[in-house]
């Protein structure tokens, strides 16, 4: 019994480790044009998630389907990034090839566009704002579909594979907003340089 209540244990504490984000997804399709919105509150602060938001290179390591995602050009606050990646269409895993020009607006908000590749048009943007225990993460996206072939299918693809996404860099800022906060012992620093003690989540957060 000691050993089975171990083993009980320690599934509870590994699962509280890698629980996820909670996000909102809410897309909006009209024959030319696919809105995009989507929110999540994260118990991390603004630099770390502005961090993970700028770490272009390493977000093979945290976005699914994701396969390589270079830089390839800056420009003071314009970064030029090649992604290679899939999208699930129902069954399948379809390559997609893209090239996004990012304006970067330090610490707070990115916006970006497709400037090659596989989509024919696609804009969006993330901005960061506190929040009561940690920030807020909001994204908006727009994709022009190109093609009247562009159905209800495809469309629910795009959804999914933005939610999943979105849902994956929720994660990985929590994930380093937690990490941040051991190194720390719980203090992080606030604006002007003075520590303050990082809230404790509540219980239904």
């Amino acid at each position: 019994m000691g050993a089975w209540r171990y083993l009980f244990v320690l599934l509870a504490l590994l699962s509280q480790g890698v629980a996820a984000a909670t996000i909102a997804i809410d897309v909006t399709s009209r024959p030319d044009v696919i809105e995009i919105e989507g929110s999540a509150e994260l118990n991390a602060d603004v630099e770390t998630a502005w961090r993970v938001l700028t770490d272009y290179e390493r977000y093979v390591d945290f976005i699914p389907d994701l396969h390589g995602s270079r830089v390839v050009a800056r420009n003071g606050t314009t970064v030029t990034i090649e992604q290679t990646g899939d999208v699930m269409l129902w069954p399948l895993h379809l390559p997609l090839d893209v090239t996004f020009e990012v304006t970067e607006m330090p610490p707070t908000s990115l916006s970006s566009r497709v400037v090659a590749g596989d989509l024919h048009a696609f804009n969006s943007r993330y901005v960061l704002s506190p929040a009561r225990n940690g920030m807020r993460l909001q994204y908006t996206g727009k994709l022009d579909p190109g093609s009247p072939l562009f159905g209800a299918i495809e469309r629910l693809t795009v959804k999914q594979t933005i939610a999943r996404r979105f849902q994956a860099l929720a994660n990985e800022i929590e994930r380093r907003g937690a990490a941040d906060r051991t190194r720390s012992g719980g203090l992080l620093p606030l604006q002007g340089g003075v520590p303050g003690r990082v809230p404790a989540a509540s219980p239904t957060s």
